[in-house]
C-alpha cells in the first residue's frame, strides 16, 4: 500500500518537475544543429562575370539561380550558448564550376539557446567568398530562427547584405501547410547604400569605359544599392522558419542616377524545402507539446488517480483491522455472568 501511494507521489512530483525544471530546459534551441536550405530564381538578372573580365560591365536576364545554404553548429556551443556556422552560396545553374559563381559568403554568431538573441562575445564574424577576409558583424534581431512562441506582432529581423536590423510585421496568419498553421512576416527594406555602410567592399571600381559613361582608362567607383522585401512563414511554437521568399534587388551606380544591375531575382524556398521544413517543425511542436503539457498532464492525471486509490484502500485497510482487533479483545464482566447463567454456561461439571 505504501509502495502504491509512493509511486502516485512520485508520478506526481514528476509532473510538477516536467512543468517546471525538464520542460524549460528542453524549450531552447537544440546543441546540435544541421540543416540545410535551398532557395531558387528562374528568371534572374544578375551581373554577367564573363563581361566583366573582359572589362565591361553588364547584366545578363533570364538567369536560373540557386542559392544553398548550410547551417550546422560549431565551438563553442555550451549550456545556455549554440554558436552557428553557416555557408551560404549563389550558383546560375546554367553554367558550371567557378564560371557559375554569383557569390557566396559564411557567417558565424553565438546564440542564446532560450531567446534565439544573437550574442556579443564571441563577436559574429562574416567571411566574403570574394576576399576571403574575417569581418566582425555585431548584430541584433533573430536571423536563422526565431523565438520559441512566436506571437502576432513584429520582431528585429537581421539582413546579412545590409548588415543591418529592421522589424519584421506580422501579415496575417492565412497558411497552412502539411497540416501546420504559420505566421507571415514581412521585412522591407527600401534602396540603401551600401558602401555608406560598409565602406569600399560595397562597391565597384572599373574604368569610365567599363562603364559606359566615358571613353577613358579613369578609374570610376560605383556604390552598390540594396533593397529587398522579404516574406516569412513562421511555425509559432517553435520559432521555425518553414518558408522564405525574397524580392532582392541590388545595382551598382552613382548619385546622379547611374544603375547596372548586379542582382535582381525572386528567390523563395523550393517545394521540397517547404515540405520538409514543415514536417520538421510539426515534428518538434509535438515534442514540445508533450514535454510542457502532454506528458506532465497525464501523469499528474495518473499521480493523482493513484494517490486517491491508495489513500480509500489504505482507509480499507485501517477499519479492517480495527475490526479484527475488537474481535480479539477479552470478554467483559458483564458478559461473563450472562453466559455462566445461560443453559450452556456455568463451571464444568464431573461425571
Amino acid at each position: 500500500m505504501v509502495g502504491l501511494v509512493f509511486f502516485g507521489a512520485l508520478l506526481a512530483t514528476c509532473a510538477v518537475l516536467l512543468t517546471t525544471v525538464i520542460v524549460p530546459n528542453a524549450k531552447q534551441l537544440p546543441a546540435h544543429v544541421s540543416q540545410s536550405v535551398t532557395l531558387t530564381a528562374q528568371n534572374a538578372t544578375v551581373l554577367d562575370s564573363e563581361s566583366l573580365a573582359s572589362g565591361v560591365v553588364k547584366s545578363e536576364d533570364n538567369v536560373p539561380l540557386q542559392v544553398d545554404v548550410s547551417v550546422k553548429s560549431a565551438p563553442p556551443t555550451a549550456g545556455e550558448t549554440v554558436t552557428l556556422v553557416a555557408a551560404v552560396r549563389t550558383n546560375r545553374t546554367d553554367r558550371a564550376g567557378l564560371a557559375g559563381i554569383v557569390s557566396g559568403y559564411v557567417d558565424r554568431v553565438s546564440l542564446n539557446r532560450r531567446s534565439a538573441a544573437p550574442q556579443t562575445n564571441p563577436v559574429p564574424l562574416t567571411i566574403h567568398e570574394a576576399s576571403g577576409v574575417a569581418t566582425e558583424t555585431p548584430r541584433t534581431g533573430f536571423q536563422y530562427n526565431f523565438p520559441l512562441g512566436v506571437d502576432r506582432h513584429e520582431y528585429p529581423v537581421y539582413d546579412s547584405e545590409a548588415q543591418l536590423t529592421t522589424p519584421a510585421k506580422y501579415i496575417d496568419d492565412d497558411r497552412v501547410v502539411e497540416g501546420v498553421q504559420l505566421l507571415h512576416f514581412q521585412q522591407r527594406i527600401d534602396e540603401l547604400n551600401l558602401q555608406e555602410r560598409l565602406g569600399d567592399v560595397a562597391s565597384l571600381e572599373m574604368p569610365s569605359r567599363a562603364w559606359g559613361v566615358g571613353d577613358t582608362n579613369t578609374p570610376v567607383r560605383m556604390s552598390l544599392y540594396y533593397s529587398v522585401v522579404r516574406d516569412l512563414w513562421v511555425e509559432p511554437d517553435t520559432g521555425m522558419i518553414v518558408d522564405q521568399q525574397q524580392d532582392v534587388h541590388r545595382q551598382l551606380g552613382n548619385g546622379k542616377g547611374f544603375r547596372v544591375t548586379s542582382l535582381q531575382a525572386d528567390l523563395h524556398f523550393s517545394e521540397a524545402t517547404v515540405t520538409k521544413n514543415a514536417k520538421e517543425a510539426a515534428r518538434n511542436k509535438r515534442l514540445l507539446f508533450w514535454g510542457s503539457i502532454g506528458a506532465p498532464g497525464a501523469l499528474g492525471v495518473v499521480g493523482v488517480v493513484m494517490l486517491g486509490a491508495g489513500a480509500y484502500l489504505g482507509s480499507r485497510g485501517r477499519r479492517s483491522r480495527e475490526k479484527t482487533d475488537d474481535s480479539d479483545q477479552e470478554p467483559s464482566a458483564d458478559a461473563k455472568s450472562k453466559w455462566n447463567a445461560s443453559s450452556v454456561g456455568g463451571p464444568p461439571t464431573r461425571t
